[in-house]
């Protein structure tokens, strides 16, 4: 992991398509022909996001000219192929399609003419949210081609300890203060692969929340740091989607921390004897984990380079704990892994 800080976006991710494209010469349509759709996704580098070949279903609208004639559908796919009932035929006018995935229980307001609008959407941070526009489509015999692209940032928490005297045993991380309620406009032009620039955006933000990446349930199930870093957001609680937004400096003050921060419930211990070193009788009080036996290691989720999270940006935070005594500032680095794309 390079120790410099990357922001790389995944909006000018390339497709390939499985049918012929605008620019390729197609099949004559024929009249009251169905219309067909395919999914293209962005693929993750890490992780367990969503990409061409893991999603499984979406919901469509359609319009033309301000009329409906996709009331959110439901698309799935069988096999190779996506599929939908009752089958929606071509107008002779164009049409326009707004899509998300997964299928998800929101409310949305969804025009012709207005574009795409999910209100008071509540993150779980654990879902994949995508979405896509195709605007001004006339009939074709090809499957109509929604590009998604992904709604939300994705953050990970890579840990490590490469100080051989110690050993870190951490029972607990979490991302303080962010968001967890927002609303999602969808962009006003197709989200095409040409059209990287063209992305949605969130308003309304609210309900600040804990998003807990790692939780232990009894000390038998403590992790050690090794030399080798490893993600913490994967193969426990799988929580790390954010909805996009600014982000605040921590701070400290009499009562408590304030801010975006990460919160690393910890113990360590010396390797060759065994005894802990940390926490111990010095220290401080808003370092410990009241009822526990455990310190709480904090330090910013901001940087000089990251002031917020953007949609379609994937975070990632790379801590290292090999302070025994925990009095100086933990020494971590933040870089960012651009998304990778599934060619099909």
């Amino acid at each position: 992991m390079k120790k410099e800080l990357f922001i790389l976006g995944l909006a000018g991710c390339l497709f390939a398509l499985p049918a012929c494209t605008e620019g390729d010469e197609a099949e004559e349509p024929t009249a009251a022909s169905a219309i067909t759709l395919n999914a293209v996704v962005p693929n993750c580098s890490r992780g367990v996001a969503t990409t061409t070949a893991s999603i499984k279903d979406f919901v469509v609208y359609a319009f033309t000219e301000g009329s409906m004639l996709m009331n959110g559908v439901t698309v799935t796919r069988e096999g190779g192929l996506w599929t939908y009932s009752p089958p929606a035929y071509w107008p002779v006018e164009s049409v326009n399609f707004y899509a998300y995935s997964p299928v998800i229980k929101a409310s949305t307001d969804i025009s012709g003419d207005g574009g795409g609008h999910i209100p008071g959407y509540l993150n779980n941070y654990n879902v994949d949210l995508l979405y896509a526009v195709r605007k001004d489509v006339m009939q074709q015999a090809a499957p109509v081609s929604l590009n998604f692209r992904h709604a939300l940032s994705n953050v990970r928490m890579v840990l490590s300890s490469t100080n051989p005297r110690i050993k870190v045993l951490v029972s607990y991380i979490s991302l303080k203060n962010v968001y967890r309620e927002g609303s999602f406009d969808f962009p006003q032009a197709s989200t095409l692969a040409s059209t990287p620039d063209v992305v949605g955006s969130w308003t309304d933000l609210k309900s600040l929340s804990d998003m807990i990446t790692f939780a232990i349930i009894g000390k038998e199930d403590r992790a050690e740091l090794t030399p080798q870093p490893t993600d913490y957001t994967l193969n426990n609680l799988d929580c790390s989607y954010v909805i996009p937004q600014p982000l605040t400096d921590v701070q400290l003050s009499t009562n408590g921390y304030s801010g975006t921060y990460i919160e690393v419930d910890c113990e360590i211990f010396d390797t060759a004897t065994g005894i802990k070193l940390w926490p111990n009788a010095k220290t401080p009080d808003y370092m410990l984990v009241p009822e526990t036996e455990t310190g709480r290691i904090v330090y910013p989720a901001t940087s000089d380079q990251v002031k917020a999270y953007l949609p379609g940006h994937a975070y990632i935070y790379n801590i290292r704990i090999n302070n025994p005594d925990v009095l100086d500032m933990i020494e971590f680095d933040v870089s960012v892994d651009d998304y990778t794309v599934d060619q099909i």
